[in-house]
C-alpha cells in the first residue's frame, strides 16, 4: 500500500508527535509499505536536535512549506504557513499517487488542515494527539471550520479516551476511534546498557520538557521531601526547554550535588532509563503517558499523577503507583519512598509493565490495528474512487 503521512511535526524536531511518525513510518516500512512522510522544513530552535543525533529511516521525507514555533493549548506548537502549501499539497496528493493519507494532528496550521482538503478522493485518516480542556476558548471559537475539516476525514482516531472525553462533545455527531501510541520495545529496553556515571548510587529519572504542565517542580519537592530520608538517592532530569534556569533554582542548595540535569539526550535516553531504580512523572495534563510508556518497556516501575491520559497506559498497583494530585509533592515522595524501600516489589512491578509495553503497546500490535483500519478504509472507498476516475476520463 502506498501511505503519505502527513505531519506538522517530523524529525530535526522533537516531540512525541514526530516519534509516533517516525514509529508509525518505520513500522509499515516493514510491513512492505511503501511510505512517505510529507511534513514542514523546521526552524532550528532549542526544541530541535542536530543530525547526529537523528534516528536512521528507510522512507521518504518531503518537505512543504516551514514550520514555526508558536504556543497554543498550554505548550509549544508549530504552525506552518507558506503559500505554496495548498498547490503543493494538490500535486503530492493527487487522485491515484497514494492508496491512504494518515493525518496526524488535523487542527495544526496549516499543513495538516489544508491536506485533509486536498486528499478529496484518496481514504484519508486523521489522529488527534492532544486533550483539549474544557474551557479553551480557541476551539469554541474555531468549531465550525474544524468541524469541516474533520468530517472531510473517512476515519478520526485519538490515542486515548482522555482525548475523546475533551473533543468529542465539541462535534457530537462526528464518531472516533481509539488506537494508542506505539512504542519499539526494542529500542527501551531492559537490556539497555547503564551509564558508567549514574553507578554509584540510585536514581530516580524524571524525562519531559520543562513545561509547567509536567510537574518538573513537583519533582525537585518531592525528592527535597524524599532526600531528608533516602540521602543516598540522585535525581536525574533528562530534558530542557526555556524554563531551565528557572527550573535549575528550584534545586535548594544542599541537595545540588544530588540532582543531575542531563539535558536532551534523544538517542541516550533508554541508557538513563537503565540506570534508574524508578521513573517520576507528575504531569498535570496529557493525553496518553508516552513517556510512562518508556519507562514500562525499559522495565521499570512508575509513580506517576492519576491523570486520565495516563490511566490509559499505566495500571496503578499493577505497573507503578499513582498518586491522586499531580501536585502532592508528599505524595510521590511517599509513593517513591515504597519502591525504592521494597526492591521485590519494584522489579515486580517492572516485569508487569514491561509485558503490558511489549503486549499492548508494542508497534506490531499497533501496526496490526493500522492495517485493519487502512484495509476497511480502502477497500469501502474503492468503488466510489473508481467511478470518480471513470468521470473524470
Amino acid at each position: 500500500m502506498r501511505i503519505a503521512i502527513v505531519s506538522d511535526y517530523y524529525y530535526p524536531q522533537l516531540g512525541g508527535i514526530t516519534e509516533q511518525v517516525h514509529g508509525q513510518a518505520t513500522a509499515l516500512t516493514r510491513r512492505g509499505h511503501q511510505v512517505t512522510v510529507i511534513t514542514p522544513k523546521v526552524m532550528v530552535t532549542p526544541s530541535t536536535v542536530d543530525g547526529a543525533n537523528l534516528p536512521g529511516r528507510d522512507f521518504d521525507v518531503v518537505r512543504v512549506g516551514t514550520a514555526w514555533p508558536a504556543y497554543g493549548n498550554g505548550a509549544e506548537t508549530l504552525v506552518s504557513i507558506d503559500p505554496r502549501i495548498p498547490l503543493r499539497l494538490r500535486q503530492l496528493l493527487a487522485p491515484g499517487r497514494f492508496d491512504l493519507v494518515h493525518i496526524h494532528n488535523p487542527f495544526g496550521v496549516a499543513l495538516p488542515m489544508l491536506a485533509a482538503l486536498a486528499a478529496r478522493d484518496t481514504p484519508t485518516v486523521g489522529t488527534l494527539h492532544s486533550v483539549v480542556p474544557s474551557d479553551y476558548r480557541p476551539l469554541r471559537w474555531a468549531r465550525r471550520p474544524l468541524h469541516h475539516v474533520l468530517s472531510r476525514l473517512d476515519a478520526r482516531v485519538t490515542v486515548s479516551d482522555a482525548v475523546v472525553e475533551s473533543i468529542g462533545p465539541h462535534f457530537p455527531d462526528l464518531e472516533f476511534r481509539t488506537i494508542p501510541n506505539g512504542i519499539d520495545t526494542r529500542f527501551f529496553t531492559p537490556d539497555a546498557p547503564p551509564l558508567p556515571d549514574l553507578g554509584d548510587r540510585r536514581n530516580i529519572v524524571f524525562v519531559g520538557r520543562f513545561d509547567p504542565r509536567n510537574g518538573v517542580k513537583t519533582m525537585i519537592r518531592a525528592f527535597t521531601l524524599l532526600h531528608t530520608t533516602h540521602p543516598d538517592v540522585r535525581l536525574v532530569i533528562v530534558g530542557d526547554g526555556p524554563l531551565r534556569p528557572m527550573v535549575e533554582r528550584l534545586v535548594p542548595a544542599h541537595l545540588r550535588e544530588h540532582v543531575t540535569f542531563a539535558g536532551r539526550v534523544n538517542q541516550l535516553r533508554p541508557r538513563y532509563l537503565a540506570s534508574a531504580s524508578v521513573l517520576c512523572t507528575p504531569c498535570s495534563l496529557a493525553s496518553f503517558g508516552m513517556v510512562l510508556l518508556e519507562g514500562m518497556s525499559a522495565g521499570l516501575p512508575v509513580v506517576a499523577s492519576r491523570i486520565s491520559g495516563f490511566r490509559l497506559v499505566m495500571r496503578d498497583g499493577v505497573d507503578g503507583l499513582m498518586v491522586d494530585r499531580a501536585d502532592d509533592e508528599r505524595g510521590f515522595a511517599t509513593a517513591l519512598a515504597r519502591l525504592l524501600d521494597d526492591p521485590a516489589l519494584a522489579a515486580e512491578m517492572g516485569a508487569a509493565g514491561r509485558s503490558r509495553a511489549v503486549e499492548t503497546f508494542g508497534w506490531p500490535v499497533v501496526t496490526d490495528q493500522l492495517e485493519a483500519l487502512y484495509s476497511e478504509l480502502v477497500s469501502s472507498k474503492a468503488p466510489a474512487r473508481r467511478l470518480h476516475l471513470l468521470q473524470v476520463a
